[in-house]
């Protein structure tokens, strides 16, 4: 089936009560470059399938792309006639990304985010505003569990399949090497749990790093396990330090690929390198830069990355991923079991111990299938707009915000020109003010960030704007003195 992207479309109200103004549906051979003159502004909007999941009040407006009847008639119902395969097309190349490599102009895109309405969102590290498509796409899940019940549950484990693959594929893995997870917590934790520790082996993390990536190994020490914290400088993780503090029994090393409290990302090539040399696990948190900075494990010497969808990659809450790669595959045991970990077998009863191949042994029950669906949404967005794109808007944003920033008089963590280090997150200091005094300046302007260990954090994504970053700029230049 035809995956159809919306342009210049806006919907009634936040979501879901049809759509207005809609210039046309384009077809996803359009979408990704191979039409000429095709606006980069799409929404991956919905399949043909079932019964349609749109009101009828969008159909006017609305068209096919170019040899495609002018008109896509969908059927009415009194509100949402849904189905679990409302979603960008199975079919579509899990690498398939813009044949394009022209600067991303976020604000083509910022119909798709209701959050723009009212708000400069500049938060991006806390927690990802949910699109339209991602709303609509669970809303309509869980009606269609809603209206059927467990009949609307089979269509749901294809999905997840589909979903692992995109994303596998997004992140440069094979899929038989991405496991779901509830939260980037649970993902770390069991490998944790599932790695063959003795007394004295170490394990050497950074010590401004988030508490998912340092507690998980806490755990291990009633099991003899030390856990090595390094410190770090101005927010930056030195590559040249971690491998100090490690010695000959540094089992693993966790690290955030960027600091969510300085932003600083951390150089997986040369510190991947120098663990394998060493014999030592290179596990990364993802959640700071996934969705924001592009990410090829394949070109990465790294044994785990675990991705939480809910920050960058603006999907929901409650759907992780953790990629192993091979090495860890083969040292790592299940500390934790439950159906989905086992092959498949026909009956409930045969309780044979018999774990399924690949990462999905590591997901022990049930998944958060409709998180999953909203996950997809976002992954189709994030994949339409282009990584490299979305990289290079998210790039230019925290550059813009820096050199302001320290024009300002404020204090960046990092510098300006913070170079291989740069990513989406840009923390800073008043000069006169606290962290929350500026917040809350900042929020009565519109404009939210965060406040972080005494510092103010900004994150700017792809569909933000040079005048959303001015409206923050100018807001902390006319704090009074």
């Amino acid at each position: 089936m035809p995956l159809y992207f919306l342009q210049g479309g806006r919907e009634h109200g936040r979501y879901g009560r049809g759509l207005r103004s809609a210039d046309r549906l384009l077809s996803l051979k359009s979408v990704f470059g191979v039409a000429p003159g095709v606006s980069s502004g799409f929404l991956p909007l919905t399949l043909a399938r079932g019964r349609g999941a749109l009101s009828s009040s969008c159909s006017s407006g609305l068209s096919r792309a170019r040899g495609m009847p002018p008109r896509f008639a969908l059927p009415p119902h009194p509100m949402l006639t849904p189905s679990p395969l409302n979603m960008p097309d199975t079919t579509m190349p899990p690498d398939a990304f813009p044949a394009t490599n022209e600067p991303l102009d976020g604000s083509a895109w910022r119909a798709h985010f209701p959050v723009c309405d009212d708000l400069a969102y500049l938060d991006h590290a806390s927690l990802g505003p949910t699109p339209r498509l991602t709303a609509r796409a669970v809303a309509d899940s869980l009606a269609e569990q809603g209206r059927r019940g467990s009949l609307a549950h089979a269509g749901l484990h294809d999905i997840a399949d589909a979903t692992r693959a995109e994303f596998a594929a997004y992140i440069g893995a094979s899929p038989d090497r991405v496991a779901y997870a509830a939260n980037a917590s649970a993902a770390i934790s069991l490998i944790a749990a599932g790695l063959p520790w003795q007394a004295g082996d170490e394990v050497v993390v950074p010590a401004i790093d988030f508490p998912s990536v340092v507690l998980p190994w806490m755990t291990l020490q009633g099991r003899g396990v030390r856990v090595r914290t390094v410190a770090c400088v101005d927010g930056r993780v030195d590559v040249d330090a971690l491998l100090a503090a490690c010695g000959a029994a540094t089992r693993v090393m966790c690290v955030s690929w960027v600091q969510f409290s300085s932003g600083c990302r951390v150089d997986l090539a040369r510190l991947g390198a120098a663990c394998r040399q060493r014999g030592i696990l290179l596990v990364v948190d993802g959640v700071q830069g996934v969705g924001a900075l592009r990410m090829n494990v394949a070109d990465l010497p790294i044994d785990a990355l675990v991705v939480h969808a809910y920050k960058w990659m603006l999907a929901p809450q409650g759907v992780a991923w953790l990629y192993v790669g091979d090495r860890l595959a083969e040292r790592l045991s299940l500390s934790a079991a439950g159906p989905r970990s086992l092959t498949p077998r026909d009956s409930y009863f045969d309780h044979r111990y018999e774990p399924r191949a690949g990462a999905a042994r590591f997901e022990t029950g049930i998944l958060g299938f409709h998180g999953i669906v909203g996950a997809r949404a976002s992954l189709a967005l994030l994949r339409a707009a282009g990584p490299a794109r979305v990289e290079g808007a998210v790039l230019r944003h925290a550059g813009h915000l820096a050199r302001g920033l320290l024009d300002a008089g404020c204090h960046v963590q990092g510098g300006a020109d913070r170079g291989d280090f740069a990513s989406g997150i840009v923390v800073f200091r008043h000069p006169r003010h606290d962290a929350a005094t500026c917040r809350q300046a900042l929020l009565r302007a519109g404009v939210v960030t965060a406040a972080r260990e005494g510092h103010v954090r900004v994150a700017a994504h792809f569909y933000n704007t040079d005048a959303e970053i001015e409206t923050l700029l100018r807001t902390v230049r006319d704090m009074p003195a």
